[in-house]
């Protein structure tokens, strides 16, 4: 029962608002100029955010193209490669460190229950894919086009498309990207003005 209400509560406007937590936190503990290792990886999380728009036919058929062929969910790993990113580059050690297990945590649920709902959706091709793709730490190569086939067989889904990666909003991957670098640029300003 406890779990289940973990579960209600982590959905929606409840994650949304613990990202928000999050970045007013990892911003007003900005006390230095983001350093560059921690701004190219929040950079390269708002890329595979990016990249796996392009992909993502929400309901009609698995994604398996583009990162798709590395990872089940590049969205949610892009989103922790941002926030990451953006803890490193402002040398937040301890934030960094609680981001994590609590990113861990609450989608580790998250996944789970999105898993449920594609089993339900796709099927068996679904299940085939998450035999062949991981969950979340990606592959080193991406898995064959004979196995993928197998999950989705038209090769139009392995070809980025601009038209999708719009309509699922891609380019607010690089919107979130320049907003933490620059909120925490911003606050480290104020901390050394005044």
């Amino acid at each position: 029962m406890l779990n289940q209400k973990f579960r209600g509560a982590i959905q929606g406007k409840t994650r949304i608002a613990l990202a928000w937590i999050f970045a007013i936190i990892l911003g007003l503990s900005a006390r230095d100029y983001p350093q560059w290792h921690g701004i190219l990886l929040c950079f390269v999380g708002a890329t595979l955010r990016f990249w796996a728009s392009g992909y993502l036919r929400k309901d009609s058929r698995p994604a398996v193209g583009g990162p798709y062929a590395f990872v089940r969910n590049p969205l949610y790993l892009g989103t922790y490669l941002m926030a990451l990113g953006t803890a490193m580059a402002i040398e937040n050690w301890w934030l960094l460190g609680t981001m994590t297990v609590l990113f861990a945590v609450i989608y580790h649920f998250i996944i789970l229950d999105e898993e449920t709902k594609l089993q339900k959706i796709f099927g068996e091709p679904y299940l085939k894919y998450c035999q062949t793709v991981p969950r979340f730490f990606p592959r080193i190569w991406p898995a064959s086009a004979a196995a993928l086939d197998q999950v989705n067989p038209d090769r139009a889904h392995r070809r980025y498309d601009w038209a999708i990666s719009m309509k699922n909003k891609a380019y607010e991957a690089y919107a979130s990207f320049a907003g933490l670098i620059g909120f925490v640029a911003l606050v480290a300003y104020g901390w050394k003005t005044f």
